[in-house]
């Protein structure tokens, strides 16, 4: 029996020798013509290319007009932390819910006054209710509001996104204002409108500030509308009215012209009297300072006649003499007239 081959060897003869078994990794794929690319290379590509989906997918913005909350569609949670305008990596299973940084307007009037509103603002028609008396009144108004920047997380999560919470807003706005409306009566919304502006404007920021996440920056009652009837009647109890008020202001100026005049007269009368009592007391002090310097006078005189008494060694005949002297002498020569003391002669009776 044969046992081996002229070489001696072990193996058929004309057998390559065996090869080295390849990588898995190794193995090339073919693109397309010409192009093979190993699984190693296709697997870096890969990384690669999803390392800058995940670098750029998940840059986000916030516009200047916005605020936003981000949200996790693999978790299904929203970070409380609100962003303002800006860029940020949050990655690419996240997005941004989006609410308004600036003011808005809800508007309650005709829908051809609401064409400078935006899309999201417009259609909310006039507001109807009654009035005390149980009257039909529309009122036209609006105003404008801010979310608050630090409770985007509880306005959230309490009244949604988008339009939801705008929507939330007009229909407390409606239910807040035709209730207030009911507490005043029509002639109060035709004469004192400024007042229930100022009410309804104070309980809307109260409930705005307290329960819904906004402020309101302004509020403008435009017009109120009442039946046609009544607003006729009204007008002519404000014309009788002004005819009142124009009456009772002519009877004040006449009123206050007579109290004019009766001041004036009442002042001439003061200046008169005033007048006439400082005549009086001119003509008292002038008395007095006659009487004063006349009693003076004969007091000296009565002195200087007590010392001519004295040297006529009291004699009181030849003062009187003495005195009728000097009155003649002093008295003025052409006014003088004497009388003279001829003896008397007794004539006897003829017989």
């Amino acid at each position: 029996m044969r046992l081996g081959g002229a070489g001696g060897g072990g193996g058929p003869p004309g057998r390559p020798p065996p090869r080295r078994d390849e990588g898995f990794m190794d193995n090339e794929i073919e693109l397309m013509p010409g192009v093979k690319l190993s699984f190693l290379t296709i697997t870096a590509l890969t990384a690669f290319l999803f390392a800058v989906f995940i670098a750029i997918g998940g840059i986000k913005s916030v516009e200047i007009t916005e605020y936003g909350l981000s949200h996790n569609t693999i978790t299904r949670k929203v970070e409380k932390r609100p962003y303002i305008s800006g860029r940020y990596w949050i990655g690419p299973w996240c997005y941004f819910i989006k609410f308004p940084s600036v003011v808005k307007t809800i508007q309650f009037s005709d829908s051809r006054l609401q064409n400078d509103l935006g899309i999201d603002e417009q259609g909310d028609p006039m507001l109807r209710s009654r009035t005390a008396d149980g009257l039909d009144v529309t009122i036209e108004l609006s105003f404008q509001y801010q979310l608050h920047g630090e409770k985007l997380y509880e306005l959230y999560t309490t009244m949604g996104a988008g339009r939801d919470f705008h929507d939330l807003y007009v229909r407390v706005a409606v239910d807040r204002l035709t209730e207030i409306a009911t507490e005043y009566t029509a002639n109060e919304f035709f004469v004192d409108r400024t007042r229930i502006g100022k009410a309804m404007e104070k309980l809307l920021k109260d409930d705005f500030e307290a329960r819904l996440y906004a402020t309101i920056f302004s509020f403008q009652l435009r017009s109120v509308g009442l039946p046609d009837e009544f607003e006729k009647a009204i007008q002519k109890t404000e014309v009788k009215k002004q005819d009142v008020h124009v009456a009772e202001a002519e009877q004040q100026s006449t009123k206050v012209a007579l109290e004019t005049e009766l001041m004036k007269a009442k002042r001439r009368t003061q200046v008169k009297a005033n007048n006439a009592e400082g005549l009086a007391e001119s003509v008292m002090l002038d008395n007095a300072a006659d009487i004063e310097q006349f009693t003076a006078t004969q007091e000296k005189a009565a002195e200087s006649y007590k010392g001519v008494l004295k040297e006529l060694d009291n004699k009181e005949n030849e003062l009187l003499a003495y005195v009728q002297s000097r009155v003649i002498r002093d008295h003025i020569s052409d006014k003088v007239t004497l009388g003279l003391n001829l003896p008397s002669i007794e004539i006897a009776p003829a017989k």
